[in-house]
C-alpha cells in the first residue's frame, strides 16, 4: 500500500500518510501519560487521592485528548506528492503550510523505523538537500509504509544511467535483483563498541552527570562509613575511591557497548541498482541511509584511540550533500554520523570495504614526512609540558606564600610541579611522536591519499578528478623549516583535506602530479 490517494493535479499525484500513523503516535502518547496514570491509581488505592490528585488526573486526560486530536487532524490535513520536478508536502490545521523541494537539490532520502512503528510496518522518511541551513532544506513524512518509503527512496534518488566503476570479485548479488552486498556485521566486532567514540561519549557523559548530582551524597556516605565508624584510614579511602572509579569505568563501557549494539545491529552495506550505496542498521530503531555514488568523492578510514591499539578502524564516505560532520543518521546526533559506511571493524576489513566502495582505493604504503615535522611537534610538546609545570609552580608559590591565611584553595606543595613535569613530558613527547607517525601522503592510479592525526587518525583516499583546487599554507616557522601544509579542495561537505608539514618542494610536486595542470600556472620549475 502506497498511501491513501486524495486527488490528482496536472503535475502532482497526492497521497495521505498511512492511516496507521494515528495508532503509532497514540502509543507514544500513552507511554508518556502512563507513569502519571500509575501514580494516580496508586494514590487512589492508598486512600490519599486528594483534590490535587483529581486535578492532575483531569489535566492528564485533557492533555492526552488534545494530543490525540492533534494527531488525527495532522493525519487528515497532511498530503504529499512527487512530480517530475518537485516533492511537495501540504500540512497544518490552523496554519496551513506548503513546502517543496526541487528534485535537483535532493541529496539524501533516509528511512527510519522507530520501535513504536515496527508493529504497524511504518517508517519515517526524511528527504533533504544535505545543507540544513534552513527548515526548507528538509522534508519529513511521519509515517508511511515501509514499501512506500522504499519506493520514494528509489524514485527520488533514481538516476537514468549511473556507472560507478563496477565492483570487485568479492561482491555478491544476494537478492537476485541487482543489489550487491558489500559488508555485513560479524558478532565479534560488537566488542569494539565498549570504546567506540560516539557511544562512549554518550555513556560516560550520563555517568558524569549522575556523579555530579549524587557526588555530595556519596562523599558524605563514605565519611560517615569510614571515619564515623573509625574503621578506616587513608588506605581504605583510597581503595574505595579506586573501586568507585573502576565501577564507573566498567559501567560506562557496558553502556557504550549497549548503545553500539543497538545502533549497528543487523548492519548491511549494499550497492543498489539505482546507483546508490545503502547503509542499513539498527536493533530497536531501524535506519536506512542512501548515498549516491555519483556524488562520492572518496572514502576516509578512521582509527580512534584506544581502539586503534586493537587494530580497529571505521569507514566514512567523502561525498557532497551529506551535511556536517556531526549530522547523525536517524536523528541520533553524532552517535552515528550520516557519512558512516561501517562501524569499528578490523583495519584490514575496513580497507577492503573502502576498496569495494571505491575501486582502486588501495594506496599501499604512504610517503613519510621529513624529520623537521617531528621537531615541530616535539617543540610543541615541550612547550605544553613546561606550561603545565609553570602553572603548578605558580600555584605552589601562591598557595604556600602565607600558610596561616585562610584560603578556599588548599596549599600546593612545590614537589607537585616536579611531578607534573615528570609525568607530562614523556606523555606529550609520545603524543608528538604519534602525531608525526600519522603523517603521510601518496598517489596510486586515479586516487590520492592523505593521512594525519593521533587521537583520531584519518586516511582520506580521494578521486583525483574530484580535486577542484589546492591551498598552500606556510607559517613563519614552517618557512624556516622548509615545510608547507598542502590542502586538496573538493566539492564535498568536508571541503579541504590537508597534508600537514610536508617538504615544500615535495608537497608542490605531489599536488602537481595528482592533478596535472591545476597548480602548474603558479609553479616555478628549476
Amino acid at each position: 500500500m502506497t498511501g491513501t490517494e486524495v486527488h490528482h493535479t496536472t503535475d502532482v499525484h497526492w497521497h495521505r500518510l498511512n492511516p496507521l500513523t494515528v495508532w503509532a503516535k497514540v502509543i507514544v502518547i500513552v507511554a508518556v501519560e502512563l507513569p502519571t496514570a500509575v501514580v494516580i491509581l496508586v494514590l487512589a488505592a492508598l486512600g490519599d487521592f486528594l483534590l490535587w490528585g483529581a486535578l492532575a488526573a483531569l489535566a492528564s486526560v485533557l492533555l492526552a485528548g488534545t494530543l490525540v486530536t492533534g494527531t488525527v487532524l495532522g493525519y487528515r490535513y497532511t498530503h504529499y506528492g512527487v512530480s517530475d520536478e518537485r516533492m511537495e508536502v501540504r500540512s497544518g490545521v490552523l496554519a496551513r503550510s506548503h513546502r517543496s523541494l526541487s528534485r535537483e537539490r535532493i541529496r539524501t532520502v533516509d528511512l527510519a523505523t522507530p520501535l513504536w512503528t515496527r508493529p504497524f510496518g511504518l517508517c519515517r522518511v526524511t528527504v533533504g538537500t544535505g545543507q540544513k541551513t534552513s527548515p526548507g532544506d528538509e522534508i519529513t513524512l511521519s509515517y508511511v509504509t515501509t514499501a512506500e518509503g522504499d519506493r520514494l527512496r528509489r524514485e527520488l534518488l533514481h538516476q537514468a544511467t549511473v556507472t560507478s566503476g563496477g565492483g570487485t570479485a568479492e561482491e555478491t548479488d544476494t537478492t537476485g535483483t541487482g543489489t550487491t552486498a558489500l559488508a555485513t556485521m560479524a558478532p565479534v566486532w560488537f566488542g569494539y563498541g565498549a570504546a567506540a567514540p560516539g557511544p562512549a561519549a554518550v555513556s560516560y557523559s550520563v555517568i558524569l552527570a549522575t556523579a555530579a548530582s549524587l557526588g555530595e551524597f556519596v562523599i558524605r556516605w563514605m565519611l560517615d562509613t569510614y571515619w564515623g565508624a573509625n574503621v578506616a584510614g587513608t588506605g581504605v579511602v583510597v581503595t574505595s575511591a579506586l573501586g568507585v572509579a573502576l565501577g564507573a569505568l566498567l559501567l560506562g563501557a557496558v553502556g557504550a557497548l549497549a548503545l553500539h549494539v543497538e545502533a549497528w545491529w543487523n548492519y548491511r552495506l549494499t550497492r543498489e541498482p539505482d546507483g546508490t550505496l545503502r547503509v542499513q542498521r539498527g536493533l530497536l530503531n531501524l535506519s536506512s541511509v542512501s548515498i549516491e555514488e555519483r556524488r562520492l568523492r572518496g572514502v576516509e578510514i578512521r582509527g580512534h584511540l584506544p581502539l586503534r591499539w586493537f587494530g580497529a578502524a571505521c569507514v566514512m564516505a567523502v561525498a557532497s550533500g551529506l551535511g556536517s560532520e556531526g549530522g547523525g543518521q536517524d536523528g541520533k546526533g553524532s552517535l552515528v554520523p550520516r557519512r558512516s559506511l561501517s562501524p569499528e571493524v578490523p583495519r584490514a576489513r575496513a580497507e577492503r570495504i573502502a576498496e569495494k566502495v571505491l575501486p582502486g582505493a588501495d594506496i599501499g604504503p604512504l610517503t613519510s614526512h621529513p624529520r623537521a615535522a617531528l621537531r615541530r611537534r616535539l617543540f610543541r610538546a615541550a612547550a605544553a609540558a613546561l606550561g603545565l609545570t609553570a602553572v603548578a609552580f605558580a600555584l605552589a608559590l601562591v598557595t604556600g606564600a602565607d600558610p596561616v591565611a585562610r584560603s578556599p584553595v588548599p596549599a600546593v606543595p612545590l614537589w607537585v610541579a616536579a611531578v607534573v613535569l615528570v609525568v607530562s613530558a614523556p606523555v606529550a613527547g609520545l603524543y608528538a611522536w604519534g602525531c608525526y607517525r600519522g603523517l603521510g601522503h601518496g598517489l596510486a592510479g586515479g586516487h590520492l591519499a592523505m593521512r594525519r592525526g593521533m587521537a583520531a587518525r584519518s586516511t582520506a583516499v580521494l578521486k583525483r578528478e574530484a580535486v577542484i583546487g589546492w591551498t598552500v599554507r606556510r607559517s613563519f616557522f614552517q618557512r624556516r623549516a622548509g615545510l608547507a601544509t598542502i590542502g586538496a579542495t573538493i566539492a564535498a561537505d568536508e571541503g579541504v583535506f590537508h597534508a600537514a608539514d610536508v617538504d615544500s618542494g615535495e608537497g608542490l610536486a605531489f599536488a602537481d602530479e595528482a592533478v596535472p595542470g591545476l597548480l602548474a600556472p603558479f609553479l616555478e620549475r628549476d
